[in-house]
């Protein structure tokens, strides 16, 4: 059985949050907002003021900045309290995966409203939870995607340069685990097999981001909406979230959740991670020299990690990799959704071979840490 999810409505352009109490108004009328301090003192009133416009009303509330149970059931208890009918999540990931969780809590419609397009998240209808350490303890599934997402691209725009690089690399990785999940038989997101529609979705984010990258950044250094801005934000956010969920996720997205127990790693973003981590699948899989290393130098030119040390880990801690890679590869992991048998060593084998790799090609060109 072939299966394949989307959110029921995605919207993206600049300025279009200003048009967020029309286009939201079809979803109820009691909006409960969350977002962290930093998030609701940037878009807070242009939200209210909007939904206000509309004749709805908007009830704010900070988010503590961790998707953790003990933050959703303070927010669930907030949410009935005052007696909401929609849940809004304003800001990144975390924020995002938080409204689900309370879709999940309180079968409520979510809308989330990305003010980064740092990952793949907003279109899910998955909602990663982690303990108040930042380490992973599970995700939660909501029964459909979310009623929709808002995309203010001028918003976007404006955002720290490193989270639009750091969406970059997540988004890259779409192709290689939907192809594994493909070639394996596994199962996607949503318990079935992946659809031809998730793979050509994967592909083509891959592709934007390979021809528009660089034009993308240069874009966002400049907080100007380009046609590249544009396309970038889409690939990052639609077609990878597309892509990843009814196309499968493999070896990235397992090793990523290894490393969330290295702390040296806890700085880094989810998608600058996950981009070290395509790397290895890369390497696991075998592929030719040349195409990880073409890989490497796009990786290096947008801003992205390509080694160990580039994630924090300067001086290699072998005893902590053990322990990363067991996680990875413990039963059930995404990792076995790869089409070979998997074992630890190969892991941690190819994690070296990227690190050895990358070190002669930043030498080469004069790079010494990439991240922006």
């Amino acid at each position: 059985m072939r299966v394949f999810g989307a959110p029921h409505k995605y919207i993206q352009g600049s300025d279009v949050l200003n048009r967020a109490g029309e286009l939201l108004s079809p979803q109820g009328d009691r909006f409960f907002i969350l977002g962290d301090e930093f998030v609701l003192s940037l878009i807070g009133d242009r939200i209210v003021r909007s939904l206000t416009e509309a004749k709805k009303t908007a009830i704010i509330e900070t988010f503590g900045g961790e998707c953790c149970y003990s933050e959703i059931n303070r927010l669930k208890a907030e949410a009935r309290e005052h007696q909401a009918d929609v849940i809004i999540g304003a800001g990144g990931g975390k924020a995002a995966d938080t409204a689900k969780a309370l879709n999940i809590e309180l079968r409520l419609p979510v809308v989330v409203i990305p003010t980064v397009a740092s990952t793949d998240a907003p279109t899910s209808h998955l909602a990663v939870v982690y303990d108040e350490n930042h380490v992973k303890q599970g995700v939660l599934r909501m029964d459909a995607g979310p009623s929709m997402v808002l995309v203010d691209t001028g918003i976007i725009a404006c955002a720290p340069v490193r989270t639009l690089v750091a969406g970059m690399g997540d988004a890259l990785s779409s192709k290689f685990e939907a192809q594994a999940c493909w070639e394996s038989g596994a199962k996607n997101m949503f318990g079935g097999k992946p659809c031809q529609a998730a793979l050509a979705l994967a592909q083509l984010s891959y592709d934007i981001i390979r021809e528009n990258g660089d034009a993308a950044k240069e874009a966002a250094e400049n907080q100007s909406v380009t046609p590249a801005l544009e396309s970038v934000i889409e690939a990052n956010i639609l077609l990878s979230g597309l892509g990843f969920e009814s196309g499968g996720l493999a070896t990235i997205h397992a090793l990523h959740g290894g490393f969330t127990l290295i702390e040296e790693m806890d700085p880094m973003l989810h998608g600058e991670k996950v981009a070290f981590a395509t790397l290895v699948q890369l390497a696991l899989e075998k592929r030719e020299k040349d195409f990880i290393v073409d890989m490497i130098d796009f990786y290096i030119r947008l801003g992205l990690p390509t080694s160990l040390g580039d994630l924090g880990m300067q001086k290699i801690d072998m005893g902590k990799l053990e322990q990363a890679i067991d996680n990875t590869c413990r039963p059930g992991s995404y990792i076995h959704n790869m089409p070979f048998k998997i074992e630890p060593q190969a892991v941690m084998d190819s994690v070296l071979k990227i690190d050895a790799l990358s070190g002669a090609r930043n030498a080469l060109s004069g790079v010494t840490g990439q991240i922006i």
